[in-house]
């Protein structure tokens, strides 16, 4: 049933009720008040009409022994009152009441017939000199006979009439009573017609709109599981069915907004104009560094104290955004996550619209890894130039020192006087020494493979830094990582030099000393700046916990000829990382350092693992044997 249908079912209750109350009443005033007032009106006037004609009686004999005694004359005033007084006798002989039949009515109508032809006949014989007569008659017909027993007559009606009204009286407190009882259950039904319009108002009406304004509540609050329970299929349960449904579509809403907002590889803060957090996630980076529930209800540089020394004024950007309504926007910022550890990040900040009000969302996005992309490309690209240039040095290095070689030669060949002989054996191992040198700088810019073959790398390593000199590690405690074999694809030759390289540039950072940390590996990983899907690698991983490199010291550390170490000797300088990095790359292989200042470095070498292949590939063809 429809809610409109209930409201008029409802009401034409309460019309029927009151119309029929009111007929009611009515009804029961118009029947039995007003009729039992009647009887008791018409009573009193019979029972006055009845003293009345007593009175009169006995005032019509009194005037008509005056005039016997010549007091009075029979004049028209007499005439006129024994004319009323009889006519009212005979008018009371037509009265009928539940008292009394109509028989007592008629006699009293007779006595007073006779009354009158007696007392016309006392005149009579009065005005005819018969005075002794009249009075005779007066005083034995009239008087001692029809006076006496009409006025006992109209006594025992006035009694009569005294108990009918007395009984009318009661009959009128009875009708009374009737009415109050009448009223009684008129009001008795009244107050359950109410009770009842109650419990249906509030099954209706009350307790479907306290669910619904319940609900409401609930919703405003959040709470968007809440739904609303409506027995009714009215207008109001409608309006509660479509408040489920809207909840609903709100809740799958908020949850796919909220798994997108959980989900951001960015970390975002929501905070008022007062730089207070209200909404806080944090990236998989963790730039953020706390649970995002320890920062709500706090302010940025209380939630995040280190920010404060940072280069960014946080309250005038967050008063920007929300004040003048900008965009604020800045890349590379160095932002403080802990005591002496920074990251790179870029900043976007944005007024939003949250909860009715304006607030700043700032988006804090980790660009730290591809800052050291684009290091490590700005490093391959430098590495690419210094190869292309010492190729052409060399190349050229090796075509004069040949030229020269040559023309030494005959020279120390030729006669001669000693002391020429001993110059040219002198210049002759000047260009012995250069042709080294220039043959290091081919092999540094060669991309020559060498001859590359299945083995394993944790014996390899094992063997290596078993045959290190005393002397080399002398208060170094080395530890390895092997837990199983690790198959590696590359050049054994080139794998020494790797090893060495690495090794060696760990011992002289460590010149007091110190733990030396060489792991050997199989991990998925692709080449970050090839573009190339992950593939298995055999990862070579040399730690120290020596001095540690600066930024501008781990940009250049593979550039040929380039050391932070002073020269000692005249052996090739800043040669041996160099070496590395061309080893590496002719392998297919590629290297990522970790370095902090006093903290120790990490090298981690990935080269082609030889998982699936044969233990021996031969070099320059694609014909493959096993041994």
């Amino acid at each position: 049933m429809s809610l409109r249908r209930k409201l008029i079912l409802l009401h034409t209750a309460f019309a029927v009720f009151a119309v029929g109350s009111a007929v009611a009443t009515i009804y029961a005033v118009r029947l039995h008040v007003q009729d039992a007032a009647n009887g008791f009106e018409q009573l009193v006037d019979q029972t006055r009409l009845v003293e009345t004609l007593r009175h009169d009686g006995q005032m019509l004999v009194v005037q008509l022994h005056r005039i016997l005694d010549g007091h009075a004359q029979a004049d028209e005033s007499y005439r006129a009152r024994a004319d009323a007084f009889f006519t009212r006798i005979r008018e009371v002989a037509h009265f009928s009441t539940d008292s009394m039949n109509a028989d007592t009515w008629v006699l009293i109508g007779e006595l007073g017939e006779q009354m009158r032809r007696a007392s016309d006949e006392c005149l009579y014989l009065a005005l005819e000199g018969g005075m002794g007569d009249a009075q005779t008659m007066l005083a034995d017909q009239l008087e001692g006979n029809l006076v006496i027993a009409l006025d006992r007559r109209l006594q025992t009606v006035s009694e009569r009439l005294v108990g009918a009204r007395t009984e009318s009286v009661n009959q009128f407190v009875s009708v009374n009573t009737q009415l109050l009882g009448l009223a009684t259950i008129v009001g008795a039904l009244g107050v359950a017609l109410v009770a009842v319009g109650a419990i249906v108002v509030r099954r209706w009406f009350i307790l479907p709109i306290t669910s619904l304004h319940g609900a409401t509540l609930e919703f405003g609050s959040g709470n968007l599981d809440h739904r609303v329970r409506m027995a009714s299929h009215d207008e109001l349960g409608e309006l509660g069915s479509a408040l489920n449904t809207m909840a609903s579509s709100l809740r799958a809403s908020e949850i796919k907004y909220r798994l997108l907002f959980e989900n951001l590889r960015d970390a975002v803060i929501i905070c008022n104009p007062n730089g207070t957090v209200v909404e806080c996630h944090d990236s998989d980076t963790k730039l953020l560094g706390i649970d995002p529930e320890d920062a709500i209800g706090h302010h940025l540089l209380d939630a995040w104290p280190l920010w404060r020394v940072s280069t960014w004024d946080w309250q005038l950007l967050v008063d920007r955004v929300v004040g003048e309504g900008a965009r604020v926007s800045a890349v590379d910022v160095e932002f403080p996550i802990e005591q002496r550890r920074t990251k790179v990040i870029d900043v976007i900040a944005y007024s939003v619209n949250y909860g009715g009000g304006h607030y700043a969302a700032i988006v804090l996005r980790d660009v730290t890894e591809r800052k050291r992309l684009q290091r490590m490309v700005s490093q391959s690209e430098t590495m690419e130039a210094s190869l292309n240039l010492a190729r052409g040095v060399a190349h050229d290095f090796k075509n004069l020192l040949n030229s020269a070689v040559t023309t030494l030669s005959l020279i120390s060949q030729m006669p001669k006087a000693e002391k020429t002989s001993a110059r040219a054996q002198t210049a002759l191992a000047a260009c012995r020494q250069a042709a080294s040198l220039s043959r290091r700088l081919l092999n540094f810019a060669s991309s020559d493979q060498g001859n590359p073959e299945v083995f394993c790398l944790s014996e390899t390593v094992d063997t290596i830094l078993s045959s290190l000199d005393e002397v080399f590690v002398e208060d170094l405690t080395i530890e390895t990582k092997c837990d199983r074999p690790v198959l590696i694809h590359m050049d054994r030759d080139q794998l020494t030099q790797v090893i060495l390289n690495l090794v060696r540039n760990a011992r002289e950072a460590m010149p007091e000393g110190g733990t030396l940390t060489v792991a050997a590996q199989t991990r998925m990983a692709a080449d970050p700046l090839a573009h190339t899907a992950p593939a298995s690698h055999a990862v070579l991983t040399v730690t120290d916990c020596g001095s540690g490199m600066t930024e501008e010291t781990r940009e250049r550390l593979f550039e040929p000829f380039y050391s932070t170490k002073p020269r000692t000797g005249q052996g090739a300088r800043g040669m041996g990382l160099a070496a590395v990095y061309a080893a590496v790359r002719n392998a297919g292989g590629f290297i990522q350092l970790e370095s902090q200042i006093d903290q120790g470095t990490t090298f981690q070498v990935y080269l082609p693992s030889g998982e699936g292949l044969p233990t021996k590939v031969l070099s320059g063809t694609s014909t493959r044997s096993e041994s």
